[in-house]
């Protein structure tokens, strides 16, 4: 299959992942009893890898989980819940890029 002539759109088909971006809340401090700040929070999108020009001819597109520095925020409706099993799915989909 040439993936070179694809749009984004087909990506996003090929992958519903790339549609959503998930969040992540942080844990609260156990027996913090000065902890007055809202929890923070980090977002995790799944983004393609661009195809190197010295790549073998019919490569397969690769995908990476981009993930966000912790920020005080509050997730937005359209936002999903963070599960660690997307990454082990992502790892399982494309195989390891050792």
């Amino acid at each position: 299959m040439n993936y070179q002539n694809r749009t984004g759109m087909d990506l996003r088909n090929y992958n519903p992942l790339m549609k959503d971006v998930f969040y992540e809340l942080e844990e609260p401090k156990r027996d913090d009893k000065y902890a007055l700040q809202p929890r923070r929070m980090r977002t995790h999108m799944l983004k393609r890898i661009p195809i190197m020009y010295d790549e073998p001819e019919g490569t397969q597109p690769k995908f990476r989980w981009v993930t966000s520095e912790w920020h005080f925020a509050n997730p937005t409706p359209e936002m999903k819940k963070w599960n660690e099993k997307f990454r082990s799915a992502l790892g399982r989909m494309q195989g390891s890029m050792l």
